[in-house]
């Protein structure tokens, strides 16, 4: 069963009280004022779960067992994940959110499989990403991350993508990849100066990506495969 509710005042979350708990396998909750997650610990069958607003303690979703799949979309600041590793959880999507924690991370999950982390400006050092050897997907998106991993361990992985990841010194990194499916980098501005031509970077280490299948670079629209770049490298 899935459910969606808006919560402007702690009485919307009165529509619980006529549904099935046990059935709830999946929740939207998006809130316009802020209060107590204490009653999703009811909810024992929950397996997949966004939270988009504004949440004070994120901590009580330490009690969602059975989840699965959680996206945080959080208004205010997170200041610890550290509830994260009482979870099983497969896939994680995290947007948008401040910290006053400088370096915020991610605890080991290992049964992860999807990460998404998206416009969250204090996770700026990624590292604590090479030991998650079960990822299978990972997409960043306008993080302040100076550097990329050592995806040694990472040989599960399939698929990267890189969008607008403007702080980047460069994409050595990606040389440590074992093997990958596709590679995509995604790079979109207007009347912004930009240090770094990632362009320029990927032809740097083109040659030496052979154990990445498809690679796919775009910087505001216009695109460019591993073939036309190798291309570029001949001229």
């Amino acid at each position: 069963m899935e459910l969606a509710i808006e919560i402007n005042s702690a009485k919307d979350l009165d529509i619980l009280k006529d549904q099935p708990i046990e059935q709830i396998e999946k929740l939207e909750l998006f809130f316009y004022t802020s209060i107590s997650l204490k009653f999703i610990e009811k909810i024992r069958n929950l397996r997949n779960l966004l939270i988009a607003g504004s949440v004070k303690d994120l901590s009580l979703l330490a009690n969602c067992k059975a989840l699965k799949q959680l996206y945080i979309s959080n208004r205010g600041a997170v200041n610890t994940l550290d509830f994260l590793q009482e979870l099983e959880l497969e896939s994680l999507r995290l947007e948008g959110f401040t910290s006053k924690i400088d370096h915020l991370t991610i605890p080991h999950l290992p049964l992860l499989r999807n990460l998404e982390i998206s416009s969250v400006s204090k996770m700026d050092h990624l590292s604590f990403l090479r030991d998650f050897s079960g990822l299978e997907r990972i997409a960043l998106f306008e993080l302040n991350s100076k550097k990329l991993i050592d995806f040694a361990k990472l040989d599960q992985l399939v698929e990267l993508r890189l969008t607008n990841m403007f702080q980047l010194k460069d994409l050595a990194e990606l040389k440590t990849i074992p093997k990958l499916n596709t590679l995509y980098i995604h790079e979109f501005f207007i009347n912004k100066k930009i240090k770094i031509d990632r362009k320029n970077e990927l032809l740097k280490i083109v040659a030496d990506l052979k154990q990445i299948d498809e690679i796919v670079l775009t910087i505001n629209g216009e695109s460019f495969r591993r073939a036309e770049l190798l291309a570029e490298l001949k001229k």
